[in-house]
């Protein structure tokens, strides 16, 4: 066989092989790359930018799955009242990841979260108060914080507040309804955080 053709063949060969050669779009991302992606996000984050601390934060819990650095960032960014940063705080309690499984120490962050008008956190107190997780169980106040989530525009407080009042009196809605008309976030939202329409509470 010339050796022209002998080439053609094994270049041919190569080319049917699965995974012999990553393609441009690639899902894999090479060790090296997310190494250099890290730390320079690492030198933005010591200079002390919240944001940028959070999404290093990120990095760590997403890509590097380094859930202990990632809590470490977090934090950091959490001193800073950075809102995304309490919540990811919360999740990584609640499931023990990077940090010890707390269920208190999740609420915690929530609550500080949802203080800054954090949909998801509102869910999640809510969930807490459906359950009696870590606190006693309370229907009233776990259909609060889903018609506040839903107030502030998570889809899943809506319905899962509407499921939830299947299980409940008219009286026990009422209050519901009342304590959420009547909430207040604790913390001061800065303008450019708030949204463009003021939440409205199911009455």
């Amino acid at each position: 066989m010339p050796t022209s053709l002998r080439l053609l063949t094994v270049i041919a060969a190569l080319s049917v092989l699965p995974g012999c050669f990553d393609s441009p779009t690639s899902p894999y991302v090479d060790v090296h790359d997310l190494a250099t992606h890290i730390d320079d996000s690492r030198l933005l984050a010591e200079q002390g930018t919240a944001e940028d601390q959070y999404r290093l934060g990120m990095q760590y819990e997403s890509q590097a799955h380094d859930y202990r650095e990632a809590v470490r960032w977090y934090r950091m960014a959490a001193m800073q009242r950075h809102i995304e940063a309490f919540y990811r705080l919360c999740v990584l309690s609640d499931v023990g990841r990077g940090i010890p499984q707390d269920y208190q120490e999740a609420l915690r962050w929530c609550r500080l979260a949802a203080d800054y008008g954090h949909a998801r956190a509102m869910v999640t107190i809510g969930a807490y108060y459906e359950k009696g997780r870590s606190l006693s169980k309370d229907l009233v106040q776990a259909h609060l914080w889903y018609n506040l989530a839903a107030a502030h525009g998570e889809k899943d407080g809506a319905k899962w507040r509407d499921r939830l009042a299947l299980d409940m009196t008219p009286v026990q809605i009422n209050q519901a309804q009342f304590l959420a008309r009547n909430w207040k976030p604790k913390a001061q939202v800065q303008p450019q955080e708030q949204q463009s329409k003021s939440p409205t509470v199911e009455p």
